[in-house]
């Protein structure tokens, strides 16, 4: 499942009419990247949610990568228009489990990452451990961290996380990466209906911890962007322009 419900308000006005996942990095859309990554881990099933707005945009995209690669990709609209309606990501996801009937295991991927990160050594973490599993970076610096979800870890094992602190304990963030084995799924509905924050994924991963699920890691060290700002947008270019 791919996250691409938002609107990307810092972004603006890049943004206004062509939502942030389907911007151009190099010689591809940010969203091919990450659709090229689960292609090579094999997916059978790829989800991607937007909302009503940016529906045209991603079905001409969709339609486009199905032509050139026979592969099935749906797409899940949510019916808000402006930001004022947005559901919230975790809301989206619960929307997209019940519209979509899903029950199989899930990864959960923000339209917006830019990395290159083996995701077969979430999953398989996952596997093996039947636990919910995310993806952290390490960003090395704690004033970036304040920006993010910030994780402490024992043994692979989630043992606090706080979603962007004023002062971080540690420079290991979350990435918006999730491995979900279907016996979890039901979570994020215990979550919304106990009305919980809908927004940020953090907070869901905040409430497990703190309410005892035990929630799993992998640390990856390979690059990671959040573009979320024309700044993080101009880096990824300076960083990787002809490299990719």
């Amino acid at each position: 499942m791919i996250l691409c419900g938002g609107f990307a308000k810092r972004l603006e006005p890049i943004t206004t009419y062509i939502p942030k996942p389907l911007l151009p990095i190099d010689s591809k859309l940010m969203i091919d990247y990450i659709l090229d990554n689960l292609i090579q881990n094999k997916f059978d099933r790829i989800i991607v949610s937007t909302n009503k707005k940016f529906e045209k945009q991603f079905t001409y995209w969709m339609n486009h990568r199905k032509a050139v690669k026979n592969i099935d990709i749906e797409l899940v609209v949510e019916p808000t228009m402006h930001e004022g309606e947005k559901f919230g990501a975790i809301k989206g996801i619960e929307y997209i489990i019940n519209k979509s009937k899903l029950n199989d295991d899930l990864l959960i991927i923000a339209g917006d990452n830019f990395h290159k990160f083996d995701l077969s050594r979430l999953i398989d973490h996952s596997n093996r451990h039947k636990n919910i599993s995310i993806a952290l970076h390490d960003v090395k610096d704690l004033n970036e961290a304040k920006r993010f979800g910030v994780v402490s870890l024992e043994d692979c094992i989630v043992k606090e996380f706080e979603e962007k602190p004023d002062a971080p304990k540690t420079t290991l963030i979350s990435t918006c990466i999730y491995a979900v084995p279907k016996e979890h799924l039901h979570k994020f509905g215990d979550y919304i209906s106990n009305k919980n924050n809908p927004d940020s994924p953090g907070y869901f991963i905040q409430w497990l911890v703190k309410n005892k699920h035990e929630v799993h890691a992998a640390v990856y060290d390979d690059y990671w962007y959040d573009v979320g700002t024309p700044e993080s947008y101009k880096k990824v270019f300076e960083d990787h322009a002809g490299k990719l």
